[in-house]
C-alpha cells in the first residue's frame, strides 16, 4: 500500500498563532501606552525570533503538509515581523546608514495599507473555514488600516485606537491556539469557533451522490465532489459506494477503470460504520481504480494528494493504525475526515 505524498507531522499552526498573537500583544502595549516607549526593544527581539522565526518555520511545517493558505500566512507575517525587528535596528544603531529621523511617512502610510488589503484578501477565505479564523483576520484587518490612519495623521488617539484593535487581535490569536489544543487533545469540539461554516450535505440515496459526480473523458478521471458529506448509516455507505460504481460502469463498461480526485474536505464518517465504510472505499478502489487523488483544503490551503485510500487524520485508515480508545472515534459519533 503506497502512502500519502504529505508528510505526517503535528499540527503546527498553534505555534504560529502563540508567536503571532505574543509579538503582536507586546507591541500593542506600547501602542496603547501601557508601557514604556523603550519597551520597544524586547518587542524587537521577540519580533526577530518568535514573530520572525517561529511564524517561518510553522510555514513551512504547513507547505510540507500541503497547505497553501496557512503557508502563505505565516510566512507573511513571519517576515513582516522580521523586517519590522530589521528596521528597528537599523534606525536605531550609531553605525547604519538609515536615518534615524526619516519619517516617509506617506511610504508608512502606503505600507500599512498594503498589509492591511492583503489581510484582507487572506479574510475573504477564512468565510469557508470557521469563525476563529474569520474574527481573527478581521481585526487584524482594521488593526492595519487604523495604524495607516494613525500614521497619516500623526493623531496619538489614533496610535491608541489601533492598539487596542491590535491588543483583542493578539487576544483572539491565543484563543485560537488554545482552542486548537484543547480540542486535539481532547478529540473534540471543547471550546467554540473552530467548527467549519460549510454546512454539511447529507447522504440519502444514490441520485444525491451521483449529482455530485462528473467525468473528465479526455484525462479518463472520476471528480468525486463530497466536501461536507454525512455518512451516517449502512444505506448511506451503500448510496456513495454505488454511486461511484455506477458511473465508472456508465463511462467505461462493465470492467473499465478510471483515475479518482476526491474532495473529502469537511466529510464525517459515523464512527459506528467507519470500519464498513473503510472496506467498501478498499474494494472499490482495488476493482474499479487506476489512481486515487484526494484533494482537499485544510482548516488554516490545498494540492491533490496521492493515495489509496481517504485520509483520516487521527482515525483508522488504510494507511494509518487503528485509533487508542480515548481518540476522536470514541469521542465523537460523528468522525471528521478532515479535521476543522
Amino acid at each position: 500500500m503506497t502512502g500519502s505524498s504529505s508528510i505526517s507531522i503535528a499540527n503546527p499552526a498553534p505555534l504560529g498563532l502563540f508567536a503571532f498573537g505574543m509579538t503582536t500583544n507586546m507591541l500593542m502595549f506600547v501602542e496603547m501606552g501601557w508601557v514604556e516607549h523603550e519597551f520597544e526593544q524586547q518587542v524587537c527581539a521577540t519580533a526577530a525570533f518568535l514573530g520572525g522565526v517561529a511564524q517561518l518555520l510553522v510555514g513551512i511545517f504547513e507547505l510540507l503538509k500541503g497547505s497553501s493558505f496557512s503557508f502563505a500566512v505565516f510566512g507573511c507575517y513571519g517576515t513582516f515581523w522580521m523586517s519590522w525587528a530589521m528596521l528597528y535596528v537599523l534606525q536605531h544603531s550609531e553605525t547604519s546608514d538609515f536615518e534615524p529621523n526619516s519619517s516617509f511617512t506617506k511610504g508608512r502610510v502606503a505600507f500599512m495599507i498594503q498589509w492591511g488589503l492583503l489581510t484582507a484578501g487572506f479574510w475573504c477565505f477564512t468565510l469557508r473555514r470557521n469563525m476563529c479564523l474569520i474574527i481573527l483576520f478581521a481585526l487584524l484587518d482594521v488593526t492595519f488600516f487604523l495604524l495607516a490612519i494613525a500614521i497619516g495623521t500623526g493623531s496619538k488617539d489614533w496610535v491608541k485606537v489601533a492598539g487596542y484593535f491590535g491588543f483583542m487581535t493578539a487576544l483572539m490569536a491565543f484563543y485560537t491556539a488554545f482552542a486548537e489544543l484543547a480540542n486535539e487533545e481532547l478529540g473534540r469540539h471543547v471550546l467554540p469557533g473552530l467548527k467549519p461554516m460549510l454546512k454539511a450535505k447529507v447522504v440519502l440515496d444514490t441520485d444525491s451522490v451521483t449529482r455530485l459526480i462528473s467525468y473528465d473523458a479526455k484525462s479518463n478521471t472520476l471528480f468525486l465532489a463530497f466536501r461536507g458529506l454525512q455518512i451516517q448509516s449502512s444505506s448511506d455507505v451503500a448510496a456513495v459506494v454505488g454511486a461511484v460504481a455506477a458511473k465508472i460502469k456508465q463511462v467505461r463498461g462493465d470492467n473499465g477503470k478510471c483515475h479518482v480526485v476526491v474532495d473529502y474536505q469537511n466529510v464525517a464518517v459515523a464512527s459506528s460504520i467507519l470500519t464498513e465504510y473503510l472496506a467498501e472505499v478498499q474494494k472499490l478502489q482495488s476493482e474499479r481504480y487506476l489512481s486515487v487523488k484526494r484533494f482537499s483544503f485544510d482548516s488554516f490551503g490545498g494540492e491533490a494528494r496521492s493515495g489509496q485510500a481517504p485520509p483520516l487524520p487521527g482515525m483508522a485508515t488504510l494507511e494509518t493504525p487503528a485509533p487508542k480508545p480515548d481518540t476522536a472515534a470514541r469521542a465523537e459519533p460523528m468522525v471528521e475526515v478532515e479535521r476543522a
